[in-house]
């Protein structure tokens, strides 16, 4: 199908279940020969693995964030323009499609690796597929860097430079410990007298969370000082909707203020810091933090540990000297 869009004129159609379309082209006699070249060069698609595709993200849509949707949408049409033509797809096609990805970031493959698992996986459990081509594709090494953690004085310059709606929407962040999108999801419903209810779905399953999490002062003060406009406590004035991130937003106030610039990420790293040097217990951290085993909770514990500086010191004991 050739149409014209707004002054260009653009083709769009399908064929073995993939979309191709393109547009920009001055005339629609452009937009013709066009697609003409495009349906002559198209591929025969594997039609069982781009059921599978189809099905795997049906399934993040019902069960997971629109965060997950999106990753998961992208790497499939990624591996559709790989794979979409292969009769099979083995387990060295898996570790070649890895190899490209891991020359711009290893990380980035180690993630696309746990993906493709997922996406295989979902297809045995249906018995679609009787052998996971990715089980066994080891991940790569990667050196992780030690995340900045901005100093107090940072955060405090970050949010003392925003305008008073921006304040309390980084307040509230800064101080729950949560992730941003739990707090751009936070309903009024969700808000108790000395409390909050945030929810996430960072489970395997994909099943909604909820924890409670004690407001501070400060805190408190934020959310009740804001107009209850909407269901959402944090409602974009531009579009009377929930924010989705606003990785923009944080980058250009850390620039504004003048400090080494972080994300929201950051600041549940800081906050969990903070707890660990004051003594909390890792447990009490963790349930903060929402995590389902302490050993994530540890990759957030940056500074050391009261107990564990005082374990040490038990080193310079007298009656432990070789002398003694």
């Amino acid at each position: 199908m050739v149409e014209k869009h707004g002054n260009k004129w653009r083709y769009d159609f399908l064929k073995d279940g993939i979309r191709y379309k393109k547009g920009g082209y001055r005339s629609k006699a452009d937009a013709i020969e066009a697609e003409a070249k495009q349906r002559a060069g198209a591929r025969t698609i594997n039609t069982d693995f781009l059921r599978l595709c189809n099905a795997r993200l049906e399934d993040v849509e019902a069960r997971r964030s629109k965060h997950h949707f999106k990753e998961t949408k992208a790497l499939l049409e990624s591996l559709m323009q790989s794979w979409g033509d292969f009769p099979t797809i083995t387990t060295e096609d898996v570790e070649e499609y890895l190899r490209q990805v891991a020359k711009q970031s290893k990380t980035l493959a180690n993630r696309h690796l746990k993906m493709i698992k997922a996406l295989f996986y979902h297809g045995v459990k249906r018995h679609w597929f009787y052998v996971n081509p990715a089980v066994g594709v080891p991940f790569y090494g990667v050196d992780k860097k030690r995340k900045y953690i901005p100093p107090l004085s940072d955060i405090e310059k970050v949010i003392n430079i925003a305008k008073p709606e921006q304040r309390k929407y980084l307040t509230v962040i800064s101080f729950t410990l949560a992730r941003v999108r739990e707090i751009n999801n936070l309903k009024w419903e969700d808000v108790h007298e000395d409390y909050l209810i945030l929810r996430s779905r960072k489970t395997k399953t994909g099943d909604v969370v909820e924890r409670k999490i004690p407001m501070i002062p400060r805190v408190k003060e934020a959310i009740n000082s804001l107009d209850r406009k909407g269901e959402y406590v944090f409602i974009n004035p531009t579009t009377d909707t929930k924010y989705d991130y606003r990785d923009k937003f944080i980058r250009n106030l850390c620039t504004k203020a003048e400090v080494k610039p972080f994300m929201y990420h950051a600041l549940r790293h800081y906050g969990a810091s903070k707890l660990a040097s004051e003594g909390v217990p890792i447990t009490d951290i963790q349930a903060l933090l929402g995590h389902a085993r302490a050993t994530t909770t540890d990759i957030y514990l940056h500074s050391l540990r009261g107990s564990l500086v005082e374990s040490m010191s038990k080193l310079d004991s007298p009656k432990d000297s070789p002398n003694g």
